[in-house]
């Protein structure tokens, strides 16, 4: 019995199968290293399933067809054996190996499979059933949301609130990333992703990577307030469309432009500006058509008593408040990037230093584009020598991200592996084009280029590249 089952089992583990295992599992690793489900799981699914269908037929081929009164030779027998020992041994090796990549991949952000573990154990799902702007507002959302999650008591936008709904005012997309204080005074963070096309459901993922600021004129609060009074249905009833949007950033400046702006005070009463003597500032929520750009948004200002004018110290002037991108990188220390100029929609910027919490600034750069134009996209510093700055182009079509290792005294241009995908079946363009800030896990930094304004591919998904030395070079992770 012995024998033959060193006859069998060196059938079914031989060098060829132990081959096309090796192969299986280089091709598992690779999906968990860099994704990319589409290509690799068919593969994966073949190669398994004809190990499967082997070994069964194995199994029927010992069972039903092998003379068992047949005594193989001596050398039949050694060989077997040899054949099997080692082959079992490389599958041994190979799963070991296998096994400790998956480990790498799946742990402190080194692999596509890293950000599905953490997108698993932080995200959910909640039903949206309050998702009428002209019925619920906004407070629907969030009273949705509080069946699942105690909310803080103070919610901060920490880039903005866009949404859009149709004709009925039900609402068909909503983005947002908020963020607040629990009762032990923690940060807890919450980006919220909703299309009605895909899943009556929306999105949340919590505690992701966010920059705290607690700006007062970056408030939820002000958006929850107005949408309760502003006259939504009424703005868009004339406008001959199929969708409408919502913009919200805090509290901006709009100069002294009177184009489509309507101040509203606390009852919702509404009034156009006819001619501005004064700097335009307030929370803003702006009412606009995605599909059709030749209608005027109408951007709603608060001009309730304690909100407008805004008073100096509380929030940026018009310089500072479009087009200015602060980070600091403690209580005192601070970099900025300052407009000294504008040209046609673009900005030349300088950036500047702060020691004092932002009381002075001192130019460290006059010129950290090197003379580009565009707008900026972005700022943010590892320590005082390490930092990364970026400016867009085209009304955000894409952008540039520039380094510095010398704390902003000279900069030069990230370069990031290009990745294609296919056009058509004979063509394939470059959609990934915008990178956002760098961000630094373990001893990695991190970035997400995304498709700028102008990005269409694969709903929206980014790209995601990791440096492990400082910046200077970057590989490609995979899409998220």
């Amino acid at each position: 019995m012995k024998k033959k089952n060193y006859t069998l089992r060196a059938f079914l583990f031989n060098p060829v199968t132990v081959a096309i295992y090796g192969i299986g599992a280089y091709y598992v690793c690779s999906l968990a290293q860099y994704g990319g489900v589409a290509q690799k799981a068919p593969i994966i699914l073949t190669i398994f399933i004809s190990l499967i269908v082997w070994m069964g037929w194995g199994l029927y081929w010992y069972i039903w067809k092998v003379d068992k009164k047949q005594t193989p030779s001596p050398y039949t027998i050694k060989r077997s054996k040899f054949l099997f020992l080692l082959s079992i041994n490389f599958s041994l090796l190979i799963t070991v190996a296998s096994g400790i990549s998956l480990y790498h991949s799946g742990t402190n952000y080194q692999g596509k499979l890293a950000y599905v573990i953490q997108d698993y154990l932080t995200s959910s799902d909640v039903t949206f059933e309050h998702n009428n702007v002209y019925q619920d507002g906004l407070n629907g959302l969030l009273e949705d949301l509080e069946t699942k999650y105690d909310l803080p008591d103070e919610l901060y936008v920490s880039n903005q609130v866009e949404l859009t709904f149709n004709k009925a005012g039900d609402i068909t997309t909503f983005y947002s990333f908020l963020y607040g204080l629990n009762d032990a005074g923690e940060t807890e963070s919450y980006l919220i992703d909703y299309d009605s096309s895909k899943s009556a459901d929306f999105s949340v993922t919590l505690n992701g990577n966010v920059n705290p600021t607690f700006e007062k004129n970056m408030r939820l609060q002000p958006l929850l307030d107005a949408m309760e009074i502003l006259p939504i249905k009424e703005t868009v009833r004339d406008w001959d469309e199929d969708s409408f949007g919502i913009y919200y950033a805090g509290s901006r400046s709009w100069g002294y432009n009177t184009e489509g702006i309507l101040y509203f005070d606390e009852k919702g009463d509404t009034f156009p500006i006819e001619t501005a003597f004064n700097e335009i500032i307030g929370y803003s929520i702006s009412v606009y058509t995605p599909t059709n750009n030749t209608i005027t948004p109408v951007r709603f200002v608060d001009y309730t008593p304690d909100v407008s004018p805004i008073q100096s110290g509380d929030v940026p002037t018009d310089q500072n408040m479009n087009d200015i991108e602060t980070h600091f990188l403690t209580k005192k220390l601070g970099y900025q990037l300052f407009v000294v100029d504008a040209a046609a929609g673009s900005r030349f910027y300088s950036l500047n230093k702060t020691t004092d919490g932002g009381n002075t600034w001192n130019v460290v750069n006059a010129d950290p584009f090197a003379g580009q134009l565009g707008v900026s996209s972005g700022i943010t510093f590892m320590d005082e020598s390490l930092g990364f700055v970026g400016l867009s182009h085209s009304g955000g079509s894409y952008a540039d991200l520039y380094r510095t290792t010398d704390g902003g005294i000279s900069f030069e241009t990230v370069e990031l592996p290009t990745i294609e995908v296919p056009l058509t079946d004979t063509e394939k363009y470059a959609p990934f084009d915008f990178p956002e800030m760098p961000y630094k896990e373990s001893d990695s930094l991190f970035i997400q280029v995304g498709q700028g304004q102008d990005g269409d591919y694969n709903g929206g998904s980014k790209a995601l590249y990791q440096s492990k030395d400082n910046g200077e070079t970057w590989a490609f992770v995979g899409e998220v």
